[in-house]
Formats: structure tokens, sequence, C-alpha cells
């Protein structure tokens, strides 16, 4: 799934909480951790990946631009500085295994590519006895340029140890209409994801009635054919970059090759009225090779 790219400004419903942060931001005192509280389906993860993106875009620091590298990288939570933590398991919280194992190694070391790192846990009172424990004297004094954002529906009962060392912000509820809405805002982004996927995947697997099935779908229209090429773009290029990062230099020279075939396609599309169908008809043949 795709998370629609959002800045901090873009964040609609939540006037009082978004002025917070924008304060925050233009005086550089964001908090090093904050409390989200507010009811289920508000915006509060949203938020959460909109403040991350401010803090590191790079083109609007401050604000978040929506299209930089950086906001792309967050938007689909593949950024290597911006972390979420979510509930596990049958029990449905996070195990002090989390913490100890992918949330605490990362904080010996300065964020790998943007201005600061931040860590988002979706429900906080998903923190046990133990995690919590764990992760106390990190919110207290965390390292320099690392934020915390803790969401939670009950804010009553999360520990109070974890509340003393987080600042809080409130979330109202949004209204039925607005909501429903951003639901479709989503259901939208998520069907441009799954489609540009079957593009690559058909692509990848030289599956040939899958890529011209995924082709028609995908070219479907001018406009839903341009916005599946700039998210499988978005798609590689992070690829490329994280294949780079962790020194697969291989892996990162193809991904950056299909990267840059795909917006080629874009041009055709949108600079030179090419059918988005055959567009992408003769852009998967280009994907399948190295």
């Amino acid at each position: 799934m795709v998370t629609p790219m959002v800045t901090i400004t873009g964040i609609r419903g939540q006037e009082r909480a978004v002025a917070h942060l924008r304060r925050a931001l233009a005086a550089g005192r964001v908090a090093h951790a904050y409390l989200f509280c507010g009811p289920a389906g508000c915006g509060k993860h949203t938020t959460g990946l909109a403040l991350a993106a401010a803090l590191n875009c790079l083109s609007r620091p401050g604000e978040g631009c929506g299209e930089c590298e950086s906001c792309a990288k967050i938007a689909a939570k593949n950024h290597p500085d911006v972390w979420t933590l979510e509930r596990e398991g049958a029990a449905q919280i996070i195990p002090i295994e989390t913490i100890r194992k992918r949330l605490i190694p990362q904080l010996a070391h300065p964020p790998h590519e943007g201005r600061a790192r931040v860590f988002l846990i979706e429900e906080a009172t998903a923190l046990a006895g133990p995690s919590a424990n764990a992760l106390l004297k990190t919110l207290e004094e965390p390292p320099g340029r690392t934020h915390f954002v803790l969401g939670t529906t009950s804010p009553d009962k999360v520990l109070p140890t974890i509340r003393s060392r987080c600042q809080r912000v409130n979330f109202a509820a949004l209204p039925a209409d607005l909501r429903a809405e951003l639901d479709d805002d989503a259901g939208e982004a998520a069907r441009l994801g799954e489609l540009a996927e079957a593009l690559a995947h058909a692509a990848e697997a030289h599956d040939l009635g899958a890529a011209l099935a995924a082709a028609a779908d995908a070219g479907s229209d001018r406009a839903t054919a341009v916005a599946v090429l700039g998210v499988l773009a978005n798609r590689y290029h992070a690829d490329a970059r994280a294949a780079a990062l962790a020194g697969d230099t291989a892996r990162a020279a193809a991904s950056s090759r299909r990267a840059a075939r795909v917006l080629e396609s874009e041009t055709a599309v949108t600079l030179h009225n090419a059918h988005g169908q055959l567009a992408l008809e003769r852009l998967l043949t280009r994907l399948a090779r190295p």
C-alpha cells in the first residue's frame, strides 16, 4: 500500500494540533517526544509522518513539500530515519525484543541521510511493562536529532511514566463527511500502489500475460497512467537508494536504470501525448531487461 504524500499544512480537520506543531517547527523547538491523543482515524499517524517530512524535507525544511525524495520516502514508509513500531502477535503489544533489537540499536548512530530521526508508535498503550521500561530512559534523554511520536486513543491508559516524558497534543474527531472523503483518498492511493506493484512484478517475472493485463489496468486513462508511473518511479528510486546504502551496487544500478526508464515513459505520456496503455506496454518490455 502507498500512503498519500502529505505536508504538515495539508493535514485536514486538525487546525489546533497543526498550529501547535507549526509553531514548534518555526521556532526550532520540536519536542523530543509527543503523545498524540485522539479517536481512531483522526489522523494522528498521518500527522506524525507529516512532522517527520517537515523535519527532513529537502526543498522546504520545516514545512515539507510532499514532492522531494525525502518526502516521497517518508510517505512510502521506506525512509531509513523514520520508523513505525506497530502492535504484534495475538496479544497486540510492542514486545520488548522490538525495542531492544530494532529501536535501541538505531540510537547508537546519527541519522543515516536525514536531518532528524523519528520513531512513530501507533498505539502507546501497546507498550507492555517491560517494553515501556526499556524505552523510558531514551524518552527522557534521547540522542540529538531524535524525536518520538506516540499515538493513543486512550491517554489515561498510557503509563504515567510515559505520559510525563511526552508533550501532549490533542486531536479532534473528524466530521463524518471529511472522514469519508479522506478514506476515499487513501483508497485511491492504495489502488495506484497496487497497480504499480502489479506492473513491476509482471516485468520482473517476465510474465507477458500478466504484463499486458497490468498495462491495460494502469493505462485505462491518461491520469491513472501518469499517477502509476510516478508511484513506480518512486518505488525504483527508493530501492536504488536502499541498495546503495546496503552496499549492493549491482541492485542499486539496476533499480536506477529502471527508474530512469519509468521517468522516460512518464515524459512521453505527459509531454508528448503518448497513449498510456501503449507506453506502459513498451515500458514493461524495457523493465524486463537487467
